[in-house]
């Protein structure tokens, strides 16, 4: 009867589970020599202790994609050969879940099979006119969501949809400037390789499911829960689609926020007045709920019943703001086993941004938070070094489980550089090393507990009330936000120049009962991950909950130290409530928000 090894056996030796799991990209033809020699090599000369199957579709430019087809009886066949070389060799595969990114195509069969199950996008249709006269015209093809006359010089609204028969409008226009809008939901134009799902709607999402886990299921259901222990899902979210809708949407804001949004769409493209704030935040909340309770909770709920993890992520999940394109990376994470951050492009690319995902992590007491990692790094400037350097501003950024971008079937046809494997002279001997260093590293990270003392508040409702769609001035999706937010230049502030550990806390979570107030602390009351704040920090914002602020208030004046960075929030997104933010401001900071000098740091004492 064998002895358990000891914690130094382990330390010396990894187990298996620890250590670097990467892609593999399959560009060319899958055969059963090919599949078990490049396993071995990837066992054998790099360490790897598993590898994530990553087929691919074919390129327009003529890049290969992956033969067999994407689940195809061949394809299957060939997926049984990569089960039955892991099992030989002690190795595990994570399923990815589709034919290349992003998530939720199906390998084209959502297109094919379910049209109008997949992505919505909502559009604006508008002309000016001048009243009084009598408007009667067509409406535009879509599904209408809402249909509203803004008057221009007053911005009063009207919501004009009562006077549409059938798909005309006869409307009687009064006096003055009015801008006639109408809000039209329909199928997104732009795919990558094939039409995607809609990530909001549950009835998609299932269907999705039915085509490619289940399928899996079907053919290897003796494989999960031993071999196959964790799924992957890839860029699910807005890239590409920043005007992403569904058809319950108004359904679901009325739900959440009790009152009708047909009078308020304006609020996406312009400004209507002092409650446009609070009305963006209340659509944007909406669609965040939408994506979080739409693809990764089904997908999260699957993975459970059959007895593995899933992991993946979004797109963007690093930027500076997920508004156009996660929602709200702490919801989007709420049913997820492992939450993992996208860590691609470039060495300290989005690195400020890398730390929402493990706080998300550690809010809701998820004890393992994973990486892809070095994808598109530029080849000439990768080395052995690099390897090191960038997984290690992960694990101190909350990262403990890693899966390298990657290998490639055919190392000679690998155009998302670099490439990580045993067939690359560059980096090669540098792997097996660089496997014991994961492994070693993520078995002391799975077993520890943050000590953070700083919270930092995640200013969710200021990235929200700013954003409005297809504005000129919007740089590109993820970075369109407020002069006044910089709660990412105090992650890379804090962890890079001060060298002190933090956690971003979402200010609507912040009303849980999770969080309490003890003797002029905070404490988040995990089960197994607990923290305390004995400093929170405010970031720039103009837009704050006035609950939230009523809870900072009662943490103030048990003597915790609360901090603002600059801009002192003066609207709530509880509507008409704004003076009740300027009051708890003034009450907590002694200080006017409207009249505030924002160069300053401003405290409590």
């Amino acid at each position: 009867m064998g002895c358990s090894p000891t914690f130094e056996e382990q330390f010396q030796n990894p187990p298996k589970e620890f250590k670097p799991m990467p892609f593999w990209h399959i560009n060319g033809e899958l055969t059963t020599e090919g599949i078990q020699q490049q396993m071995k090599d990837a066992k054998e000369l790099s360490g790897f202790s598993g590898i994530s199957v990553l087929p691919l579709a074919p390129k327009k430019n003529g890049r290969p994609g992956t033969t067999p087809k994407f689940l195809s009886k061949e394809y299957i066949n060939r997926f049984q050969d990569v089960l039955n070389t892991a099992e030989e060799l002690d190795m595990q595969v994570i399923l990815y879940d589709d034919n290349d990114f992003p998530s939720g195509m199906a390998g084209g069969k959502m297109g094919e099979l379910f049209p109008e199950h997949t992505m919505k996008r909502l559009d604006k249709i508008e002309k000016e006119v001048t009243g009084p006269q009598r408007l009667s015209e067509e409406i535009p093809v879509g599904k209408l969501l809402a249909a509203v006359a803004m008057n221009i010089e007053s911005l009063e609204r009207i919501e004009i949809s009562p006077f549409i028969k059938g798909n005309k409008l006869t409307w009687d226009v009064p006096e003055g400037n009015w801008k006639i809008m109408y809000f039209n939901m329909v199928r997104d134009s732009y795919h990558k390789a094939y039409p995607v799902v809609d990530y909001l709607d549950t009835t998609a999402v299932r269907h999705m499911i039915n085509l490619t886990y289940d399928e899996y299921y079907k053919h290897f259901s003796a494989y999960f829960g031993n071999t196959i222990q964790m799924t992957f899902f890839d860029d699910t979210g807005f890239w590409k689609h920043p005007r992403t809708w569904t058809g319950k949407f108004n359904e679901k804001f009325k739900a959440l926020n009790g009152y009708d949004p047909k009078p308020w769409y304006p609020a996406l493209w312009y400004d209507i007045g002092p409650k446009t704030a609070s009305v963006r935040h209340a659509f944007f909340n909406t669609r965040a709920e939408l994506l979080a309770e739409g693809f990764p909770k089904l997908v999260g709920e699957w993975a459970k019943q059959h007895q593995v993890k899933d992991t993946g992520h979004p797109p963007g999940n690093y930027d500076p703001t997920p508004i156009d394109m996660n929602g709200d990376i702490f919801k989007f994470y709420r049913h997820t086993a492992i939450p993992l951050t996208d860590a691609i492009i470039a060495y300290q690319f989005g690195q400020d941004g890398h730390k929402m995902i493990s706080s998300a992590a550690d809010y809701y007491d998820k004890p393992v938070v994973a990486t892809e990692i070095y994808g598109a790094y530029k080849e000439n400037s990768f080395d052995s070094l690099m390897l090191y350097r960038s997984v290690m501003d992960l694990f101190v950024r909350g990262v403990n489980f890693v899966v390298p971008h990657g290998l490639w079937y055919n190392p000679e046809q690998v155009y998302i550089s670099p490439l990580v494997s045993p067939y690359s002279e560059k980096i090669a001997p540098a792997l097996p090393a660089y496997s014991e260093f994961v492994g070693r590293s993520c078995m002391l990270l799975q077993g520890g507990k943050r000590v953070a003392n700083i919270g930092v508040f995640y200013p969710f409702e200021e990235l929200a009330g700013w954003f409005r769609f297809d504005d000129p001035d919007n740089p590109r999706q993820g970075f369109f936000i407020s002069p006044e937010t910089d709660y990412q230049d105090i992650s890379g502030l804090l962890t890079n120049d001060l060298r002190q550990d933090f956690t971003f806390i979402h200010p609507e979570f912040f009303l849980d009962e999770k969080y309490s107030i003890e003797k002029g602390s905070v404490q988040l009351n995990n089960v197994e991950n607990q923290q305390a704040y004995t400093i929170l920090m405010l970031t720039g914002c103009n837009i704050i909950s006035y609950k939230t602020l009523e809870k900072i208030r009662d943490y103030y004046e048990q003597g915790g130290c609360i901090i603002s960075t600059t801009q002192l929030p003066f609207k709530s997104t509880e509507m008409g409530e704004d003076q009740k933010v300027i009051d708890l401001v003034e009450a907590v900071f002694g200080l006017n928000a409207l009249s505030l000098d924002t160069s300053q740091i401003q405290k409590n004492r």
